[in-house]
This record gives structure tokens, C-alpha cells and sequence, in this order.
């Protein structure tokens, strides 16, 4: 299949049911969007072949759902509510059509699922499949939610089972005959979720002072949120949630879910900091409160009351 061809396979993929903000989508030279808030939340990433995911452990077609997470993740961090998705692929000669087609429908299908619809992107060859996605989103009532917002006394909280995508990478590329035994892990490495719906909800709350979501680990990105904000911040081991499959997993592997949850990547769920009259709010949306800001900076763990672990840029790093 040719270039011109491929892209009018991936177009009709990628269609959907029409919707008005977009009044220009595939076709032209670019898109035109209609937004009623007047501004636009941007991001962009990349999925690249043998750095971020390998065929032998993911179809295409999870390639696609997690170059969508990913980006509609990073909308989410922000409070705000996804808009559109665009795709620049670099496509090998040995991959066939049907694994780009199918890609890239999934990725339609994620978006989709969040009111984000594909609206153009890009097709060139490559040596290795790469999927750079740009997400565009909107704010809720002009009000984006960033990391800078931090405050001494702020409650710290997490959106859901921390470990489980790193766990997950770890299963299938090392007990790749489990993964019927532990589909959450395997799940949640391959097709992470997107809280969108949580990220809009904490933009409703005053009292939530800043907002990311966990993809290189919860202690460089809460660092993050600290070097940001100017502050530190104290984690009690026992209140961070984890998959009671992430826990079996690790006992079974000699691997420690703990240390998984504080350092691994690939997990994608949002770390809120809210002031302490807000934290019951947060925690009737599914949040649970894993520890508090500091005037002193640092990021460190205790563990029954003593501190286990002093943090330094703990985390996944490319390089």
C-alpha cells in the first residue's frame, strides 16, 4: 500500500460521528476547531518502537489506545476537558498496513471514548513505528490546574493503584505464560486509562491547588509538583494504594510492589494537592490521601511513623 493510500485507509479508521467543534477535520492542510472557552490546552508525546513498547509484548492496536491515554492523560493534569487529536506516524517498510490501520483506529477509539476526535496528523516512513500524538483541550470555566500550586499543609492524594503499569512491563517481559494469572497488571501496562473524568472534577474544586498525572513515578512526580511549587512533601508507605495483584505478583517474583509504586512509570493516574478542607471531596471522587506538603523541601517516605526513605530523582528517565 502506498503513502496516499495507506492515509485514506487510516482515514476512513479514524472516522467517527461528526461533531460540531470541529469544522474542518481530515482533508485539508489543517483543521479547524470551534472553541467556546477562547483558550487551548496543548500536549504532545511520543510512542516510540523498543523505547516505549515492543510488538512481542503489545499488538497494534494497544500502541494506539496508549498514544491516546498518554496525551489525554496530560489533558487531564491540567483539569481540562479533551478537544481533539492529531498523529504524525512513522511507518517501517516491513510493518503491514493492517497493524498501521489498526493502530491508528484504536487510537481514534480511545479518543472517542473521552469526546476527542482524530483530526489530522501525518504519515512518513521510518525505521522503527513511532506514534506522536498531539491532544488539544479546553478549560472548564477558564480555570487550568498546573503543579505550581503546592502549599505547606496541603493534603496529598492519589487517583487510584500506583506500580501496576511497571509491574505490568515487568510481567510480560519476563512471565509472559502469567498474564492470564494477572490481566490487571498486563492491562495496565498495555491500555492505561485516562482520568479525564477525575481531572474535571478536582477543576471544580477551589481547594485543589495543583495537579499531575503519574507517568515516570510517584516520587519524581510529586517532585515535580514540589520543585514547582517551592515546597516538599512527606508519603506514608501504608496509605499509597496497591493492586492486590501487584502485590501477589511481587511476592511470587522477589520484586518489591512498594518500591514499584513509588518508582515505577507507566501508571498514569493523578496525583492531586488539595488543601485539607478539600481532601474529602477529593476522596469522594475515588482519591485516597497518601501523604501531606512540607515547608521543607525534598520528597521523603515514612513508614510506620519513621522515614524509610529520603527521595532524590527517584523515577524513570530516558536518559
Amino acid at each position: 500500500m502506498d503513502e496516499f493510500r495507506l492515509i485514506d485507509a487510516i482515514h476512513h479508521a479514524v472516522r467517527g460521528p461528526a461533531d460540531p467543534r470541529v469544522r474542518i477535520g481530515i482533508g485539508d492542510d489543517a483543521a479547524l476547531l470551534a472553541v467556546q472557552s477562547g483558550q487551548v490546552v496543548v500536549t504532545t508525546d511520543a510512542l516510540v518502537e523498543g523505547v516505549h513498547f515492543r510488538f512481542d509484548l503489545c499488538r497494534p492496536a494497544d500502541v494506539g489506545w496508549k498514544a491516546a491515554a498518554v496525551n489525554l492523560s496530560d489533558i487531564a493534569a491540567m483539569g481540562a476537558r479533551p478537544l481533539a487529536l492529531l498523529a504524525a506516524i512513522e511507518v517501517p517498510a516491513a510493518l503491514p498496513e493492517r497493524a498501521v490501520v489498526a493502530a491508528m483506529r484504536e487510537l481514534a477509539r480511545a479518543g472517542a471514548a473521552h469526546g476527542a476526535p482524530v483530526v489530522g496528523g501525518n504519515v512518513s516512513a521510518g525505521p522503527l513505528f513511532v506514534m506522536t500524538v498531539t491532544a488539544l483541550g479546553e478549560p472548564v470555566n477558564g480555570r487550568v490546574l498546573t503543579r505550581s500550586g503546592a502549599r505547606a499543609g496541603d493534603i496529598v492524594l492519589s487517583g487510584g493503584f500506583l506500580g501496576s503499569g511497571s509491574l505490568g512491563l515487568d510481567l510480560l517481559g519476563s512471565h509472559t505464560e502469567w498474564t492470564r494469572r494477572f490481566p490487571t497488571l498486563a492491562r495496565a501496562y498495555r491500555r492505561p486509562e485516562a482520568q479525564v473524568g477525575l481531572g474535571l472534577g478536582l477543576a471544580a474544586l477551589p481547594g485543589v491547588h495543583a495537579l499531575i498525572d503519574v507517568s515516570d513515578g510517584l516520587v519524581a512526580d510529586i517532585g515535580h509538583v514540589c520543585a514547582a511549587s517551592g515546597v516538599g512533601a512527606l508519603l506514608d508507605a501504608e496509605r499509597i494504594p496497591v493492586h492486590p495483584e501487584a502485590r501477589r505478583y511481587a511476592r511470587l517474583t522477589g520484586r518489591d510492589a512498594l518500591d514499584a509504586a513509588l518508582s515505577g512509570g507507566d501508571d498514569y493516574r493523578l496525583l492531586a494537592v488539595a488543601e485539607p478542607s478539600t481532601a474529602p471531596l477529593c476522596e469522594a471522587l475515588g482519591m485516597t490521601a497518601i501523604g501531606s506538603i512540607t515547608a521543607r523541601r525534598g520528597v521523603a517516605v515514612t513508614s510506620a511513623g519513621v522515614r524509610v526513605m529520603v527521595a532524590g530523582a527517584g523515577g524513570w528517565r530516558h536518559r
